[in-house]
């Protein structure tokens, strides 16, 4: 109980002090004192999933939380995105309530006295970190494994792809045989896991056979996406979301609450009562905050803003290089930053020099801020950027306030993990929102 009552009182005091969410830091400080918290309370819970890969874990975990909350499924989930072992470990204690009827005598194994775990709970969603899911994986013992995607992460932290699915493949050894398997068969790294597995994609290679497939894609800028799920093709799906990558999560959800038993129109009642993780495709009065952590997600993110880019929007870039953000930051190398040129953004045809022509001018202006601000504006320079629309402030704060002066468009924020939670603390200081963990 020593672990739980620490835990507790992280909790209390970082949120009181507002310098957290109690999201990570109670979890990490039980865990000292008791390293088989974890183990121990989600053995309470009846049936568990778990969700992991390189992109797109916070929101298809949402998605499937809010399937399963549909139909009257209680749901305990990490949904701030915190997800390390003590993301999941401060879940679990924040739901947990230590002493019933007086009781000052419960130990940790007395599972119906730990009232709010699995007395409280039928579904635990948890995303799990790539390199983590190795780890945590044996001590949830999943009843549902989700495979999104892999690709290029965090050298510093993951290594190549290669190392992350070799992982996965051995701990997959380690789990039930009965647990179901679900993975992203258009994804090649993440098919070679298991033959044993229900698939879902969008046919991208002919050689997998895909369980679930989405057809006929009709995007509608960021108000979402429309398509038809296959073999269900009477199903028409409206997303609220926009981006092919989270179609690709809707399916994964999709796939998730079918192994629950949940119906397909069911799922699609669910929709309209989707709301985004802070951060994720956020939408604010100004704008949209959409965060990027690596090449692809980010590529992803700049494929699916570029159509709408007008002339009087304005980008706002802050990158930080923070442990939980990975210090080697030359994955902005790989992004295809120049997918977000504008004509009026672009150096002119047959001249090397920035054009100065738009020096005065705020629109199609781009704030490039936080810590690695310099590295990043190097990167847009050699991506062929006017470097006359290029502002470097890395306070971020500072950085946001000169974005919004005079904006007569859309104001489209791209940070990275820790730039975001910074962004968010701006955000509830100004009165613009609350709290990130008071809106899950």
């Amino acid at each position: 109980l020593t672990a739980i009552a620490i835990g507790k009182v992280v909790s209390k005091v970082t949120r009181l002090l507002k310098i957290g969410g109690g999201s990570a830091a109670p979890g990490y400080y039980a865990l000292k004192i008791h390293p088989k918290l974890v183990t121990e309370l989600i053995s309470q819970v009846p049936k568990n999933i778990i969700i992991t890969g390189t992109n797109g874990k916070t929101t298809t975990a949402r998605m499937l939380s809010t399937m399963a909350t549909q139909i009257g499924l209680r749901v305990i989930s990490n949904s701030t995105g915190s997800n390390l072992e003590r993301g999941i470990a401060s879940t679990l204690l924040a739901k947990l309530h230590l002493f019933e009827s007086g009781s000052t005598t419960l130990t940790i194994p007395q599972s119906r006295r730990l009232r709010g775990v699995g007395t409280n709970f039928d579904l635990g969603i948890w995303e799990v970190d790539e390199a983590a899911f190795n780890s945590v994986a044996p001590k949830i013992k999943p009843d549902i494994i989700v495979f999104l995607n892999v690709s290029r992460d965090q050298l510093d932290r993951y290594g190549e792809v290669d190392a992350v699915v070799k992982g996965w493949k051995q701990t997959l050894k380690l789990v039930s045989p009965k647990a179901v398997i679900i993975l992203n068969g258009d994804d090649i790294s993440v098919n070679s896991l298991t033959n044993k597995a229900v698939r879902f994609g969008l046919g991208n290679t002919k050689k997998v056979k895909l369980d679930l497939e989405a057809r006929d894609l009709k995007t509608n800028g960021l108000s979402g996406t429309e398509f038809i799920v296959t073999p269900y093709a009477n199903i028409k799906v409206k997303l609220p979301v926009p981006g092919i990558y989270n179609i690709y999560n809707f399916l994964a959800a999709f796939a998730a609450a079918q192994s629950l038993g949940i119906k397909p129109g069911q799922i699609i009642k669910s929709l309209p009562n989707y709301k985004s993780a802070f951060g994720r495709v956020e939408k604010l009065d100004f704008g949209y905050i959409l965060l990027i952590k690596n090449p692809v997600g980010a590529t992803e993110v700049f494929k699916t803003i570029t159509p709408m880019l007008k002339k009087e929007d304005r980008l706002l870039l802050p990158l930080n290089d923070n442990l939980a953000d990975g210090t080697d930051v030359s994955w902005i190398w790989d992004v295809d930053f120049e997918l977000a040129q504008n004509p009026s953004l672009r150096k002119p045809e047959g001249s090397s020099e920035p054009r100065t022509a738009r020096a005065k001018s705020r629109d199609n202006m781009i704030w490039i801020s936080g810590s690695r601000a310099y590295d990043l504006a190097l990167r847009l320079k050699y991506a062929g950027f006017n470097a006359n629309n290029l502002i470097i402030e890395p306070n971020l704060k500072k950085a946001f306030q000169a974005s919004q002066e005079g904006l007569k468009g859309t104001l489209y924020i791209l940070p990275t993990y820790t730039a975001m939670l910074q962004l968010q603390e701006i955000l509830v200081k100004a009165g613009i929102k609350k709290h990130y963990w008071e809106e899950v």
